[in-house]
């Protein structure tokens, strides 16, 4: 047997060159990973810098025990001791992945592929700046704070910039597209997960608000502000039912309430009057009925309440307000603000906006609708944590030295080795395996709540096992899982302004419907980079945006002047910050010129016009990141501007339809078009043909089906080492695709197979959702595929580190019979077919001479793929990953589907002499279908997708298969677009004319049938068979893997039933219903020989005097007899110390485990005897 040994070193080339992708389509898919790339650049590029600049120093005072709290609301921050030490961070770095030092390997970087086969992390080293800060002086020392997890294609991978040629080189996909990390082995993502949106104020109601204490109604606002670390904290301002408001913020999982007059003078050294005006300057007399007005008469009453309140409280002064609350103020209360002036003139709108949404003159907003959210990016996470883990070390530092002192009277903190000696024994390398912790489970560890309403569920493994499942993971988002456990549906549904934004297709069914959603195709994430990929920097952006409002006419905010508010004049806000007040009438201009300028490109322009109790109006901007942006085209202009799910609610966008777009002459003009109707799905519902032809969920079905299809997953398949990977031997580009297939390139990944599909009642294998397939059309490879499994084996793992290397991969000498297995290295053969329990590697022990052999554990036979080889450096080989194929060919009982929702289980293979036969060409179908799969779920896209990739194949040309095609083909008109082999102008000449035009030149059926003849019987079919093309797929589940029979195994030492699970060569679960089924056939008696006597025969021991299971016992006589030690025992009852009433019963054994468990709950269970 020719050895092929495939030991992987790097410069290793394939014979046969592979095809290199298109660099269009490259971009295409980093643009659908590019909000996690940019998050995780800008957590290592400025997030972790803005991180450790807002982590406060912690202050540690020589004699001090640690019970000075500084999170105590109410104490004077009057007294303090003197300060002698505090420690403060500066100046964190991430380096990009190198291997270890001990390693001596020429390549000194660390490669992605080097980890997947290595089951290695991809990390970095994360160092920071410990500042010892005496007053006087300063000490500086260097921390290493562990290994950080690179995500690939980020600025810090290796991977970043190259071209696919080099890509491939490197041993990765030529379309690698980044946005995950390596973790020990495995991919995983962070997904994106729906927050409120940042430094918007939310109007809710909620009954829980009337449990915060007395007097509280069920209105309130919310703010979630959040710092440029992106850290946040969520305000609430609560209205009372006597007038006044509260103010509640949370601090270490603690919400306090203050009253708002006293926030007010704390931010403001102002006068009661201002106040007063500040607050009623809203109500205009006499327009409490127009258009757009919020204030109402009582709006002074309540701005008297608040002032009399303020007074009734020992803060007179600002002053005296900030000896109260300024350390609070600052650090919790709307944090995204950098002064007071600020926080108290949006302290003021909110509470206008609060006193409208209780008068009725503003409506309650709806937290579930997308306008009031945003998303959270793996790298604001990361940088949120990261913060959080930098704080918790600094406090346990002083934890630390505060002990120190306490125990050493003599402990000096002016002796900085002496600190940092005491400072070294928290280990700071733990911040990093937090990080590595959180991808690997998913799980935060923290006390405190880091503002986010989950601590576990942030990441998931992003499995390979085609296409469509891999890049979902990236446009997945999800609305978390406090929602999972809720029972309310209100957070499931689709709501209106998630269009454009959100695909109303793909979504599971089940448990996750409506939670788990995703992008659509182009939807795009705001980030804190720029269209040049340059940091953005909000200062300048905000100096701009206010120079501009100033030009247009919006008047600056001043304490001493009170404008009156809607509908004379609108406030304009800017990321949460009240920049002034516009008068209504220049607003519609305001918002044309801002739509023209649009710096930066993904500014928002939310105008909430002036309504009857409508929202809330006001001119709201917004240049933040993590918001759901996507791109119209401007109607004047023609330019393409992005929108976000806020402003669309309030502008005119009109859909191509191949008509009006949907509009009455009574409407608005529009002033913005869709890039195209399709522009709403995701990158995975786009791609089903026709979609717009098919019944709603059998779209989504196919969402999920697309996901679950056996395809060629990777193109470096033979370079991975995953603990299972799926493969489609002989995959086909489909003849009817759709746009986004060339887009994206999907050709590189293909899914299924074109086939010879009929439609007709052959046999009786083919009803209901069963198929037939054409054996000989298997046979010659339609739908084979593969699995491949990698056992890993590590002999570093079995060794000391005292006794250095003494395990190697050796055939043993001595026995002869294991040579047709092994090779002399001990390794396997390639291409040796395998059985269970032949060895497939040898580890020999160089002191002992003993040697260990790794057999196989398979249910089947395998085959060895490959055997790699794993390290660097002049070392012996220790660690090798062997892979086994197993051939999955279809088989009874595989499950295939449609790219319509159209599963159906191979219930025959039916001999190719035997199939039907077409009288025109003689071409006989692959497979067979029923044609009662039509009707009730009305798939007609199926239908179509058979003509026209029947017509496609006959004219040797795709056929675009993109919905709503003769919705935009005048758009596509007018902008010189033609669709490819579909003409489709005018919505009444139809698809399905054009295809059956084709068919009928090229000598077919107009309508896509053919006359068959029966390969049983030669005679022609009574009917006409609808017989074409379809792209059919391979689902993942198979009988081969979960097909499971057994006669004697393994059992239960408890319940001494068989085990469970086919791993374990368990039974088969009978359970209630197949009991029930049983009892209705009249065949009781078979209970007994499965439930009995098949599982749990047991003969025992009961006694029939006292009716007791559990007090027989073999006793052996005290006088045993002569001859006795001969006869058998007999069992004595040791509560009626007799053996005269026991006798032997046949049960079920978990029958007396249950005897036991009630008598261990002191319930005793009294049998009842019958004689035979």
């Amino acid at each position: 047997m020719e050895k092929k040994r495939k030991k992987e070193k790097d410069g290793a080339t394939t014979s046969r060159p592979p095809r290199i992708p298109d660099s269009a389509a490259y971009k295409a898919l980093e643009d659908l990973v590019s909000p996690h790339i940019d998050s995780f650049d800008y957590f290592v590029q400025r997030g972790l810098v803005e991180a450790v600049k807002g982590i406060a120093p912690v202050e540690i005072e020589q004699g001090s025990t640690g019970n000075k709290l500084i999170y105590i609301l109410w104490m004077n921050f009057g007294f303090s001791l003197d300060v002698v030490l505090a420690l403060t961070l500066d100046k964190p770095v991430v380096q990009p992945p190198v291997k270890d030092l001990k390693e001596k390997a020429m390549e000194h970087r660390l490669l992605p592929k080097e980890c997947r086969q290595g089951f290695l992390s991809y990390t970095g080293a994360l160092n920071i700046q410990l500042i010892l800060d005496y007053g006087s002086m300063t000490r500086h020392h260097q921390l290493s704070l562990g290994k950080l997890p690179i995500m690939l294609k980020s600025s810090l991978c290796h991977l970043r910039g190259l071209s696919p040629q080099k890509l491939i080189s490197l041993k990765e996909e030529g379309t690698e597209m980044g946005g995950y990390f390596i973790v020990k082995g495995i991919e995983r993502i962070i997904r994106m997960l729906i927050v409120p949106k940042r430094n918007h104020i939310i109007a809710i109601r909620r009954n829980a608000f009337q449990n915060r204490g007395a007097g509280f109604s069920d209105i309130g606002l919310m703010m979630r502000c959040v710092r440029p670390d992106q850290t946040g904290s969520t305000i609430k301002l609560y209205y009372l039912h006597h007038g006044t408001a509260r103010l509640g913020f949370v601090i270490r999982r603690q919400e306090f309430v203050i009253p708002v007059g006293i926030i007010l003078k704390a931010f403001m050294d102002t006068s009661d009057r201002e106040i007063f005006e500040q607050l009623s300057g809203i109500h205009v007399q006499g327009q409490e009925q127009s258009k757009g007005a919020v204030g109402s008469q009582l709006i002074s009453q309540r701005a008297r309440i608040i002032i009399e309140e303020t007074q009734r409280q020992p803060c007179l002064t600002r002053l005296d307000c900030l000896r109260y609350i300024e350390d609070v103020l600052r650090r919790f209360v709307f944090v995204h603000l950098d002064n007071f002036r600020d926080k108290f003139n949006l302290l003021i709108h909110m509470l206008h906006k609060l006193f409208a949404v209780v008068d009725g003159s503003a409506s309650i907003d709806s937290s579930d609708t997308l306008q009031h959210q945003e998303l959270l990016l793996p790298g604001h996470l990361m940088n949120i944590y990261l913060k959080d883990r930098l704080e918790d070390w600094l406090y346990r530092c002083k934890r630390l030295l505060q002990r120190e002192m306490q125990l050493k009277e003599e402990f000096d903190l002016s002796d900085h080795a002496k600190v940092l000696k005491i400072v070294e024994k928290n280990n700071a390398v733990d911040i990093g395996k937090r990080i590595e912790y959180l991808l690997s489970t998913g799980n935060i560890q923290s006390q405190s709540h880091m503002d986010l309403q989950q601590a576990n569920g942030f990441s998931v493994v992003a499995e390979k096992l085609n296409f469509f499942r891999f890049i979902s993971h990236f446009r997945s988002v999800h609305r978390g899982a406090f929602f999972a456990r809720q029972r309310t549906t209100s957070v499931r549904k689709l709501l209106p302004e998630s269009w454009g934004f959100l695909c109303p297709v793909h979504t599971p069914d089940g448990e996750p419907c409506g939670l788990l959603t995703h992008l659509s195709s182009l939807c795009k994430i705001s980030t804190d980079l720029d269209q040049n990929n340059h940091p953005k920097d909000p200062k300048v952006i905000h100096r701009t945006i206010a120079t501009v409002l100033a030009q247009l006419g919006m008047v600056s905010i001043s304490p001493l002047l009170a404008l009156s508010g809607p509908p004379k004049y609108l406030a304009v806000l800017l990321d949460g910050c009240v920049l002034g007040y516009m008068p209504v009438g220049n607003i519609p201009q305001t918002v044309s010129h801002l739509r023209s300028l649009k710096v930066p490109i993904d500014l928002e322009i939310g105008y909430v016009p002036c309504t009857y109790a409508g929202a809330y109006p006001g001119l709201f901007l917004y240049t933040t990141p993590s918001r759901f942006l996507r791109p119209v085209k401007q109607l004047d202009t023609g330019a393409i501007e992005l929108i976000s799910a806020f402003e669309q609610a309030y502008m005119e966008i009109a859909c191509p339809d191949g008509g009006n777009c949907g509009r009455t002459p009574s409407a608005p003009p529009a002033t913005h078009i869709e890039l195209h109707p399709t522009a709403m799905l995701s990158v995975v519902a786009s791609s089903t043909p026709w979609s717009d032809h098919n019944q709603s969920p059998r779209n989504m079905y196919q969402c999920q089906m697309g996901k679950q299809t056996l395809g060629f997953a990777s193109q470096a398949l033979k370079f991975r080492t995953d603990h299972k990977m799926y493969n489609l031997q002989n995959p086909q580009s489909p003849v009817a695709r759709n746009v986004n297939y060339k887009k994206y390139n999907m050709d590189e990944f293909p899914l299924g197979t074109n086939a010879v599909v009929a439609v007709l009642a052959y046999t009786g294998f083919d009803m209901e959702d069963a198929m037939i397939m054409n054996k000989s059309s298997m046979e010659r490879g339609l739908a084979h595929g593969q699995i491949y499994k990698t056992e890993h084996v590590d002999l570093s793992l079995l060794q000391k580190k005292s006794d250095g290397i003494v395990n190697l991969f050796s055939r043993p000498t001595g026995k002869r019979n294991i040579h047709n297995f092994l090779d002399v290295d001990g390794l396997p053969h390639i291409g040796q077919t395998m059985h269970n329990g032949d060895p497939y590697c040898s580890v020999l022990n160089t002191m002992t001479g003993d040697a260990k052999l790794h057999k196989l554990k398979a249910a089947e036979n395998v085959v060895i793929d490959s055997v790699i080889a794993i390290g660097h450096g002049r070392d012996p080989l220790q660690k090798i990953a062997v892979k086994f194929r197993h051939d999955r060919n279809p088989v009874i009982g595989d499950k295939f589907s449609s790219r319509h929702g159209q599963k159906g289980i191979l219930s025959q293979l039916w001999p190719d002499i035997d199939m039907p036969f077409s009288a025109v060409t003689g071409m006989r179908p692959d497979i067979i279908i029923n044609p009662h799969a039509f009707p009730s779920r009305m798939t007609i896209g199926m239908l179509m997708e058979s003509m026209a990739a029947k017509a496609g194949v006959l004219r040797g040309e795709y056929v675009d298969s993109t919905p709503f095609r003769s919705s935009s083909a005048a758009l596509d008109a007018k902008d010189g677009k033609t669709g490819s082999g579909y003409k489709g102008k005018d919505k009444h000449y139809p698809a399905i004319s054009e295809f059956g035009e084709q068919l009928a030149q090229h000598g077919f059926n107009y309508h896509g049938t053919e006359v068959m003849y029966s390969g049983l019987l030669g005679t022609e079919l009574t009917c006409e068979i609808f017989i074409g093309v379809v792209y059919y797929q391979r689902l993942r589940h198979m009988v081969s893997d979960k097909f499971q029979v057994r006669s004697l195994g393994a059992i239960n030492p408890v319940t001494r039933q068989p085990v469970g699970g086919r791993k374990l060569g368990g039974g088969i679960r009978f359970g209630e219903m197949e009991r029930d089924s049983l009892l209705a056939h009249g065949a009781a008696y078979l209970l007994h020989d499965r439930l009995h006597t098949s599982s749990d025969y047991h003969v025992g021991d009961v006694c029939t005097t006292c009716g007791s299971l559990l007090s027989t016992l073999m006793v052996p006589s005290k006088q045993p007899a002569v001859g006795a030690r001969n006869k058998p025992k007999k069992a004595t009852c040791k509560v009626c110390q007799s053996n005269a009433g026991v006798v032997k019963v046949a049960m079920p054994f978990v029958f007396r485990y249950l005897a036991a468990e009630l008598a261990a709950m002191n319930v005793k269970l009294t049998l009842k005897v019958a004689s035979a």
